[in-house]
């Protein structure tokens, strides 16, 4: 019985995260595909700018992304156990290092599995990557205006690291003092589920699971080594920022293979 009552704050937990996981990832997808309701903001809207729909949408769905995400953090925080403060809202010093050895941990992490992915007979070689080009979010990033579609797609990053990281994690390892290792795969799992319910096929859920496996496990043992959230934010964003960069969020490694150019 005493196992039973200790095992009761898991389960309410994990059964509100799998919500909350399913509910941020599969609202996007129906307010991108599915909703008048947001057709008609979007004209609404264009009466105050004079860009084109695609691109109001674009900021739209990217405002209520991080909207739903920042809400979802609060929640959790004041439902299921506020985690420690140091870890939320205060940077500690000499983390700087840390997180841009984290953020190229994980651009080389990814590259790294994508590309041995890539090798198993029947996933599908590296040019198939032009196919990550259709994931919904990456394209409503593409048609953001260049000076902002940065600035979101970081910010994405961020407000996911903060709610998976910064929140679920840390209630895991704080509050439900779940083992460190457990709760990185935990929370990395759900991370993978939010991801996987904005996907279209097969391979696109496979490199999206390698980014995920790589920012993940990075960020997650950044938390756990510094006790800040800080880093693994940086990590986050930075990873965004450079595939971004990179002209592609393939992997660019794998992006040489089938273009000749050079990764940076």
């Amino acid at each position: 019985m005493h196992s039973l009552t200790s095992l009761a704050p898991l389960g309410v937990f994990l059964a509100a995260a799998t919500a909350a996981s399913l509910l941020w990832g599969r609202t996007l997808w129906y307010l991108a595909e599915h909703s008048p309701a947001l057709r008609r903001v979007v004209f609404f809207l264009m009466g105050f700018t004079r860009r084109p729909p695609t691109q109001v949408k674009s900021m739209l769905l990217a405002f209520v992304y991080c909207g739903l995400g920042l809400l979802a953090a609060g929640l959790f925080a004041i439902g299921l156990g506020r985690p420690g403060s140091q870890g939320i809202i205060r940077p500690g010093p000499g983390l700087f290092v840390l997180a841009i050895l984290g953020a190229a941990g994980e651009i080389s992490l990814t590259n790294l599995l994508v590309d041995l992915v890539c090798r198993i007979p029947g996933v599908g070689g590296p040019q198939r990557l032009a196919e990550m080009n259709d994931v919904p979010w990456i394209q409503g990033v593409r048609q953001l205006p260049a000076g902002l579609a940065p600035l979101a797609a970081a910010l994405g990053g961020m407000t996911e690291e903060l709610f998976f990281r910064g929140v679920l994690q840390r209630i895991l390892t704080d509050r439900l003092l779940v083992p460190a290792l457990v709760a990185i795969l935990i929370a990395g799992i759900f991370f993978y589920f939010e991801q996987l319910l904005q996907v279209q096929t097969a391979f696109q859920a496979i490199v999206i699971g390698c980014s995920c496996v790589a920012i993940s496990a990075i960020g997650g043992l950044l938390v756990v080594l510094t006790g800040s959230i800080w880093p693994a934010l940086f990590a986050h964003a930075s990873f965004v920022l450079f595939f971004m960069t990179q002209g592609s969020e393939a992997p660019a490694t794998l992006r040489h293979k089938t273009t000749g150019v050079a990764s940076r």
